[in-house]
């Protein structure tokens, strides 16, 4: 027997924060907002998109706000972060879960840019994108959705196999797509945003031609580009025909290239020719002031999508030979590493770009609290977690610094290390902010612990390749990180952890301690992902390797994103959350969004998104 899972939420519906608009503009809700009576949203940009392709481009912004706004998944995203139906309006699990069955929407029509139907959407689609993304030569985006999880793609994907009938991803008919898997994967129900069809018709006549600009690609989700002048300009427009057409309320997107857009946006918007913008920290003292911006400068909130941490690099490649010997022998000492988790004070550190409520983003955890949860308990609640997530101050604990500061230097001592222990501590500059909160995790950290015992050497990284020339390249001692997710599971968030991984290369380490303890984390990760069901007993299981990573001062938890201050014409929350920049369910505001408006907003969205979640 199969168990049918039915992907129509109604909750999505029943817990929209906004209603439609009446005939006069007005809204009909608690919060007093207008709708515009043009629906044409004015944005500016700094990031262009390399390619329209769905596969082919890179993984940055520039590229992804583009395609999730004009093609969509078998599933897609609601404004609370759960996934609903997209292009797929249910599915099917086989008793073994390891056959899904997809069953496409009918009648939803591929259009061109200027909205002229085409092709049916059919399932035959998606196999063509999937033979796509497994064809070696294409080098495609998304292959680790299908390498080592759907049947066959590995082998294909290593030249092993050359017929592609071997991969698991079939057309049973026009509207039916089935994806067997390798193995059990417990997070899969919730892959299916990231499989985007391509029109076959199109693919087939154009080649490598598809998607090179916005005439060589068809679409199939919420908006057509219509205008796409590369570092000048993109228009988005409705698209009528896509099946979901009600809720998209913005008619159109202008969309106007500037290198500079994130510094002049704030005055863009000052003087209307801008409908939304971010204010950064260094500008957020003046706006918050000012009498005619301070009721209109809506705070950020905490994004979960990116966790921030502090890294120890455990088989450094900077400085000399001695200096990477030095510091093998003082990271492996866990003593030092619980000196420096103990004595980080997370909130002065955090103010530097949050200044008004740093606490707000700060974490104790490395998977965020509210990402993922099993029998209606958070994963950060369960296990040797629940006492991390609660620890007082977020960790900061000056007794602390100071007794495994002592351990640390007895033990360093009878080693041969001497003092001070300087920490290499590079940092992006490219980053909001950053270079001031290197000069306060400096400052408090050696204030508290003592220039006798360590000193900290800042540099400032290279503005362009920062990643590869100084995280992927292990040339730090200590890094502020981050690590990101798309699914709501807590093995994805063990990539900067886990063996191979160029983070902090902690299965990498030179030293016996730190070694023998990233054996036992492998171990506990083996461990855990040896069940394949999505229970209690797994996520305890991740939990106790996540706990092991902290408790062990591995890794330094610190906070989770922040989608920062804002002034818009749009209600953040209305649209789709945690995306990449679809326009979908927004609407565009006659007025600027105001700090009262918002902040009902925003305790109603927080209820709302709980009750979609039980």
């Amino acid at each position: 027997m199969k168990k049918v899972i039915s992907l129509l939420l109604a909750l999505v519906m029943l817990l929209s924060l906004t209603a439609v608009a009446m005939a006069d503009g007005e809204a009909d809700n608690p919060y007093g907002l207008v709708y515009a009576e043009d629906q044409t949203l004015h944005t500016v940009y700094n990031l262009e998109a390399s390619t329209l392709h769905p596969y082919k481009g890179d993984s940055s912004a520039g590229t992804w706000v583009a395609i999730s706004n004009l093609t969509e998944g078998l599933q897609t995203v609601d404004q609370y972060g759960n996934y609903i139906p997209g292009l797929a309006e249910s599915i099917e699990i086989s008793e073994d879960e390891l056959t899904y069955t997809y069953h496409i929407r009918q009648g939803v029509h591929w259009v061109d840019w200027e909205g002229n139907e085409k092709d049916e959407l059919t399932a035959q689609d998606f196999v063509t994108a999937a033979q796509y993304v497994c064809t070696p030569a294409n080098a495609a985006g998304s292959v680790d959705y299908y390498d080592g999880i759907v049947k066959g793609a590995t082998a294909i994907l290593s030249g092993e196999e050359t017929d592609m009938d071997a991969l698991g991803v079939k057309a049973l008919d026009d509207y039916t797509l089935e994806i067997t898997l390798e193995q059990q994967v417990p997070y899969f129900g919730d892959y299916g945003g990231h499989f985007l069809p391509m029109c076959t018709a199109l693919y087939e006549e154009l080649g490598d031609s598809y998607g090179m600009d916005n005439e060589s690609l068809y679409y199939i989700g919420p908006y057509r580009l219509t205008e796409f002048d590369p570092q000048s300009q993109r228009v988005y427009e409705k698209n009528y025909s896509y099946w979901d057409a009600d809720n998209v309320h913005i008619e159109k997107v202008i969309a106007t290239y500037n290198a500079e857009a994130s510094t002049l946006a704030p005055e863009l918007f000052r003087r209307g020719e801008i409908d939304q913008a971010k204010i950064s920290a260094d500008i957020v003292s003046e706006w918050l002031s000012s009498e005619e911006t301070a009721n209109i400068t809506i705070p950020g909130q905490p994004d979960g999508t990116y966790m921030y941490y502090y890294l120890f690099n455990y088989k450094p490649a900077f400085g000399t030979e001695a200096e990477q010997e030095k510091w093998n022998a003082v990271v492996d000492n866990e003593n030092f590493r619980q000196s420096i988790f103990y004595a980080l004070d997370r909130v002065k550190a955090k103010m530097a770009q949050e200044p008004y409520d740093p606490e707000l983003f700060l974490s104790n955890s490395i998977t965020p609290v509210g990402w993922c949860s099993v029998d209606g308990v958070d994963f950060t609640e369960i296990g040797p977690m629940k006492d991390i997530t609660h620890r007082e101050n977020w960790g900061f604990d000056p007794d602390k610094a100071i007794e495994y500061r002592d351990k640390a230097i007895e033990e360093l001592t009878a080693a041969g290390i001497s003092f001070p222990i300087e920490i290499y501590l590079p940092y992006d500059p490219t980053t909001m902010n950053l270079d001031m909160e290197t000069q306060v995790v400096k400052q408090q950290l050696e204030e508290l612990l003592g220039t006798d015992y360590i000193t900290i050497q800042i540099e400032t990284g290279p503005s362009t390749g920062f990643l590869d020339s100084v995280r992927r390249a292990g040339n730090y001692g200590m890094l502020k990180s981050r690590n990101g997710a798309a699914e709501f599971d807590p093995e994805k968030w063990t990539i900067a952890f886990e063996k191979g991984s160029n983070w902090c290369f902690l299965d990498q380490a030179v030293g016996p301690n730190v070694k023998a303890q990233a054996d036992e984390y492998e171990a506990l990760l083996e461990k855990a992902r040896a069940i394949t069901t999505n229970s209690m007993e797994r996520y305890e299981a991740f939990a106790e390797a996540e706990a092991y990573l902290i408790n062990h001062a591995l890794v330094i938890p610190v906070s989770a994103d922040s989608t920062g201050y804002m002034v818009t014409k749009l209600n953040p929350l209305e649209g789709m959350h945690n995306t990449d920049g679809s326009y979908k369910y927004y609407h565009l505001l006659a007025e600027p969004l105001t700090v009262e408006q918002y902040d009902q907003i925003y305790a109603d969205w927080l209820v709302a998104r709980e009750e979609s979640r039980k």
